[in-house]
């Protein structure tokens, strides 16, 4: 239950973060980074739990892989929330700042997918679901694109700016932001890796590697 609540906490961090940088809304990013903290004592709980269990129980097999894929799922959630503090950090760097439509609605989707990924992957956890947890490397493709189509219209802006340099930082800083929600994603295919493990006992093929 308290890794479930953890997962609420970010997904819900995620939604807030990309809603404020979207608006520069100073305030509702402040509220993302002081909320921060909340998470960061979640996780320390979750932790500690864990650590006793290992510590007073010594649960073998199934049970230990558990625990051990515990601390990591509760790790990939408490990145994930940390880097959407960046987020809402450059909300204040960038600040006063306005996004032409089209960079508006390829962060809202990058926002849009990071949530999405991170609710299936904890889905897939709540529900035991190993299946659902492997689908999440194929769901990344779509975040990978956005990446994609963020930098070529950061860059693009760049180029027809020159070389000013406030418009150099702020293309600096918003494919910064494109990072984090691709790292956002990332961590959920990595939960979802350890989903498999725990239920299966088995690592994932790599994807080179998976038969079509």
């Amino acid at each position: 239950i308290c890794v479930i609540r953890l997962a609420a906490l970010t997904t819900e961090a995620i939604a807030a973060g990309t809603q404020a940088f979207l608006d520069a809304d100073l305030a509702a990013a402040e509220q993302v980074v002081e909320g921060d903290d909340d998470i960061d004592d979640l996780t320390h709980s979750i932790e500690d739990s864990c650590y006793q269990l290992l510590a007073r129980q010594q649960p073998m097999a199934t049970d230990l892989r558990t625990v051990v894929s515990v601390l990591r799922i509760v790790h990939e959630l408490e990145r994930s929330a940390d880097l959407m503090v960046n987020v809402a950090k450059t909300t204040r760097r960038l600040y006063p700042h306005s996004l032409d439509p089209k960079l508006r609605g390829i962060i809202q989707r990058m926002g849009e997918q990071a949530g999405t990924q991170t609710r299936v992957a904890l889905d897939a956890f709540a529900d035991s679901d190993p299946s659902a947890a492997f689908a999440l490397a194929d769901m990344d493709d779509t975040m990978d694109d956005l990446t994609k189509s963020l930098f070529r219209h950061i860059l693009a802006g760049a180029g027809a700016g020159g070389d000013d340099e406030g418009n150099v930082l702020r293309a600096v800083q918003l494919a910064l932001v494109g990072r984090h929600y691709e790292r956002i994603a990332d961590h959920a295919v990595t939960i979802g890796q350890r989903v498999g493990f725990m239920v299966t006992g088995e690592h994932p093929p790599r994807r080179d590697e998976s038969i079509d």
